[in-house]
């Protein structure tokens, strides 16, 4: 995750494991900004080991129960908890059969290793901009469930994520579960990811259709070429309204292209991300329509 770090070591802090998710919103209920909640580690550890961020107290809270599951019920949907990994996620057999896009993303995140670790709710929590779970997750319009001692609330993860390594969590709460509603069956969904090679996607965009004779909604979101996930939403209407699918296609690629915020860095530049935006959208949503 690193562009190089002068570390190798962490920064000194107390260690906390909780048994009980109330034990964990006690602790951090006491020491608020002073602490840092890990869930798989592999994001918070590498900020840590970047001096990007020096808690006085990580609080640990995989092993706790409740957060370890994933939950299914056909009309309310999926419910996954904080401490499930990647690799759990990547080999249900719900997600892989109706939550299309979300598999893919997993499936495509880092590598076997990271995957045994990191966890969907700590891919959403770091909020960089080229990480892989928010992007499917905005195209299914899922929310985030974040808890305190006294309060929960359920965030969309679009408004969720407010910038680059930015959320909307308060220092005395923890993002518990993520709800996925339950996709009509007439559905269909897909992830695409280009990283010629790098941890670091250049481009990524999930697609979300429901009715793929006649569109009823449409959801294109792309992640790594802004500053945080975004939707196209012209491009969307055009799928909308459109009577000739395939000539839509292009159009709405092309449309997407160019009302995105995009971003130039040292991985790409503005203009090579704007083509990735139109090549990944016609390719996306030409396999959702099954057209050449």
């Amino acid at each position: 995750m690193s562009f190089g770090a002068p570390y190798f070591t962490l920064p000194e802090f107390t260690y906390h494991k909780p048994k009980t998710l109330k034990e964990a919103l006690e602790l951090l209920d006491t020491y608020r900004d002073e602490a840092k909640v890990m869930a798989g580690g592999v994001g918070l550890v590498a900020f840590m080991k970047e001096r990007l961020m020096s808690p006085s107290h990580v609080i640990d809270i995989k092993e706790i129960p409740e957060l370890k599951r994933v939950e299914y019920r056909e009309g309310a949907g999926l419910k996954i908890g904080a401490a499930v990994t990647l690799s759990e996620l990547e080999n249900n057999e719900i997600i892989k059969k109706k939550y299309t896009a979300l598999y893919q993303a997993i499936k495509k995140a880092a590598d076997p290793i990271i995957r045994n670790r990191a966890t969907l709710v700590g891919n959403i929590c770091e909020a960089l901009p080229w990480v892989d779970g928010p992007i499917p997750l905005i195209a299914y319009n899922a929310k985030v469930e974040v808890m305190s001692l006294n309060d929960v609330r359920l965030i969309p993860v679009s408004d969720f994520i407010k910038g680059p390594v930015e959320i909307d969590l308060a220092p005395n709460e923890i993002a518990t579960f993520i709800h996925v509603p339950d996709p009509p069956p007439e559905s269909k969904s897909t992830f695409l990811k280009f990283n010629t090679g790098s941890e670091f996607a250049l481009a990524t965009m999930a697609a979300h259709v429901v009715g793929s004779v006649k569109p009823k909604e449409v959801y294109l979101v792309y992640g790594a070429v802004s500053t945080k996930p975004v939707r196209a939403s012209e491009a969307e209407r055009i799928i909308l309204t459109s009577e000739n699918i395939k000539e839509a296609i292009v159009e709405a690629a092309t449309k997407a292209s160019q009302e995105i915020d995009v971003v130039s860095d040292v991985l790409a530049s503005e203009d090579y991300r704007r083509h990735l935006i139109k090549v990944l959208t016609i390719n996306a949503l030409k396999s959702i329509f099954e057209v050449s």
